[in-house]
């Protein structure tokens, strides 16, 4: 390493022992006064360079030289900077210079995506100059430095290579679509972006139906360029219609959204019209007996009551309705049983649709769990072990 110590000796041995010193080129390390005969230790300290010093030996007889060579190895320089050659969705491919003269043992690439915190990321043992990243996250910019490394230690990184992945369809669907009616045929639908785009958003394609059941490619459509928003219009008056909304980059279509259904109104072209659907219908069972259920009020809708329809297993529908709220935990169910339920909220010009149906089963009874459950025995009631007591009952004469 530069700057390190080190001590070269020298021995020579003669009849008549001759003298020894040092010398550099043609400079003479060794006093002329202070020359020692047979063996000469050279101490060098604070060594930077690499360099070549001459041992002389001297007597009667004559001289001869030998020659040390010492060599200073040092950490590797940093590469060049990186060159993107080919990017993809998923991966970059990338070549660099060397920038040392020297053998390096390997490279190691750091990399990091700028729009997230976090650890960089590391590949090492790279034993050539042309690499392929993969598993990077499409449409995201990316910061990558390569640096070297030879038997002292890794180099300094190279000056980074900023870039930027490819596009794909977009990973998800546009969140939390509602829908509601502006007049007796005319309805709004709106949403916001995908979580995850993978890309520039160049647009959304809304589909809409009477039949919900029908593939979606027989659905209605209508293209949004670049909005979050759009009209529907010419819709028939009285009927329910079916809406599921899709985001599309420049490399192909995304995910539909879950779909939303929208209530017509019967008569005139009013503006106030039934509510939308409540948003975000969600249960979780709670215990044994009961399930919580939240939701998402409709937007820009004057509810004045919601009214909920839930069933189980080989049960008859059951209503409720309350007051406007969020959240309403229904009780009073079976345990262990899968509960159905649909919401719609209702104005002062009538009810809303229904929310596709959410399923949520209730939690087991703990009294349904015995202790020897673990061992495959099931609880059995009290009258029926007291039947198989007196089935081991044995007699004095052993029958």
């Amino acid at each position: 390493m530069p700057g390190g110590n080190v001590n070269i000796t020298c021995v020579a041995v003669g009849s008549p022992m001759p003298y020894v010193k040092w010398m550099q080129g043609a400079e003479d390390l060794t006093p002329e006064d202070d020359m020692p005969v047979g063996r000469n230790v050279l101490e060098l300290t604070d060594v930077k360079d690499s360099a070549n010093y001459t041992c002389v030996a001297m007597s009667s007889l004559g001289v001869i030289e030998a020659v040390a060579q010492i060599t200073v190895k040092s950490l590797p320089k940093a590469p060049g900077t990186p060159v993107v050659t080919e990017t993809t969705a998923t991966s970059i491919t990338i070549t660099w210079d060397s920038g040392n003269p020297d053998p390096v043992s390997y490279y190691v690439i750091e990399y990091k995506s700028k729009s997230q915190d976090g650890p960089y990321q590391i590949k090492e043992d790279i034993t050539t100059t042309r690499y392929s990243i993969g598993g990077l996250s499409p449409n995201s910019e990316y910061e990558i430095w390569v640096s070297a490394v030879n038997t002292i230690g890794q180099g300094p990184p190279s000056e980074p290579v900023v870039t930027r992945t490819g596009e794909q369809a977009p990973a998800s669907a546009p969140r939390n679509v509602q829908g509601r009616m502006l007049s007796s045929s005319t309805m709004i639908i709106q949403w916001d972006e995908p979580e995850e785009p993978n890309g520039q958003i160049r647009g959304y394609r809304v589909y809409y139906t009477m039949e919900p059941d029908q593939p979606v490619s027989n659905w209605q459509k209508h293209n949004v360029d670049d909005s979050l928003l759009t009209t529907v219009s010419s819709l028939l008056e009285g009927e329910t219609y079916t809406v599921r909304v899709l985001a599309f980059t420049s490399v192909g279509d995304g995910p539909l959204s879950d779909p939303i259904q929208v209530k017509t109104q019967q008569g005139g072209e009013s503006l106030e019209t039934v509510p939308g659907q409540p948003m975000n219908f969600r249960a979780e069972a709670k215990s044994e007996s009961t399930i919580l259920l939240t939701w998402s009020p409709p937007r820009q809708d004057m509810i004045v009551k919601y009214e909920l329809v839930y069933k189980g297993e080989t049960q008859k529908e059951v209503s409720k309705t309350f007051d406007p709220t969020s959240s309403f935990t229904v009780r009073d169910l079976k345990p262990n049983t899968e509960y159905i339920f649909q919401l719609a909220a209702r104005s002062a010009l009538g009810l809303g649709a229904y929310t596709p149906e959410v399923r949520e089963r209730t939690l087991q009874s703990s009294s349904l769990v015995g202790t020897n459950q673990d061992r495959g025995f099931s609880a059995l009631p009290k009258t029926v072990a007291h039947l198989g007591l007196r089935g081991l009952y044995r007699n004095d004469n052993g029958t």
